[in-house]
This record gives C-alpha cells, structure tokens and sequence, in this order.
C-alpha cells in the first residue's frame, strides 16, 4: 500500500532547515523520513512539532527507552504500521530485548514496575482513557511524581494523535530505508516484534 500524500523527501524542500531535519530524521531519529516528510508538507508546522519532539524526555525519572515502549504499545493499539515498523534508532538496541513484553498482554515479569505502568498508561490512552481507576494513577504518581505523570500523559496523548496521523496517510516507509516498504493498514499484529 502507498501512503495517500508525498512524503517530503530530504533535499526537495524549499526551506533549508526542513532539509536538515528530513536528513536528521532518515540518517538517526527513525532512520526512515516518511513521517517527517508528511509533515513537512506544512513546513512551519513541522518545525514546531519537531521542537515538542525535542523537548521529550523532560524529567530525570523518565528516560528515551521508557518513551519508545509506550511508542510502541500505541502503535500496537491503533494498529499503526508505519509506527509498529520503524524504531527510534537512539535506543534501538536497548528496547528490542523488551520488544515482545508491550505486545499484546503486558507481560509485567519482563518489564520493571515502572515500565509496567508507563506502557499501561500508552494503552489505556490508546484504547479508553476511562479505564484508568484512581487506583492506577495514584500508582503512577507514586511511582514517577506528579510533575512526571504529565509529562507522560503529554507524551502519550502526542503519540495517539500522530498514529492517527500516520494512520490516516496510510504512511509507507521510504524505499531508501532499511525498512520493509508496501505496509498494510492495520497491521498484521504476529509481524509487530523482529522488525
């Protein structure tokens, strides 16, 4: 399947920092540019999104492999295959050992408590934010501080709405890409881990 709009491709943008960041975003971030090429269709807009990007992990407590299996636990719940495809290539290696935890039934033996509660959070954000018992976020507080539980809710609640985004394009990765091209939406979940 291919995406529903032309990605921006890095080097075809009228705007120089748009350029560098579509490189940034094929040569690191998620080594594909698909995603930040469809956003670079609204230049100014990206830029800015790009920065709230930037602006994650805030807090000591929260760490880039904590955020990347929240990722890709919304990515499992919207079924996003552009999203369960790529990997934030910063901590790659660090999260595919945990990988096969946040897919399907949170497997909480392989995961620390924390871990355990952050990708909960992704899921009942993801699903049905109404599931969330006051049990449950008096665990999360406990557990990350009230000023990091925002943090995580801002997190999450950006990367539901982009999934949707991605979703909604039918975002395809690039061909210069590592990554496997012609994804089918939704995804097929026993191709989710191994990417």
């Amino acid at each position: 399947m291919t995406s529903r709009i032309d990605a921006v491709e890095p080097g075809e943008a009228d705007e120089r920092r748009v350029n560098d960041l579509l490189r940034e975003a094929e040569e690191g971030w998620y080594g594909d540019s698909a995603f930040f090429g469809a956003m670079a269709r609204r230049p100014e807009l990206f830029e800015r999104i790009v920065d709230v990007f930037r602006a994650f992990p805030r807090s000591e407590a929260v760490d880039p492999e904590l955020l990347e299996l929240m990722r890709l636990k919304v990515a499992e719940c919207h079924q996003c295959a552009y999203c369960a495809t790529v990997r934030t290539e910063e901590v790659r290696e660090e999260v595919e050992p945990k990988e096969a935890a946040v897919f399907g039934e949170v497997d909480a033996a392989a995961l620390s408590e924390r871990e355990v509660l952050a990708v909960r959070l992704a899921e009942y954000l993801s699903e049905n934010p109404h599931r969330m018992t006051d049990e449950f976020f008096a665990a999360l507080v406990d557990a990350f501080g009230e000023e990091t539980v925002v943090e995580l809710l801002l997190f999450t609640a950006l990367e539901v709405g982009l999934d949707r985004f991605c979703i909604a394009l039918n975002l395809d990765t690039t061909e210069r890409s590592r990554y496997p091209t012609g994804l089918e939406y939704p995804i097929d979940e026993s191709e989710l881990s191994g990417n």
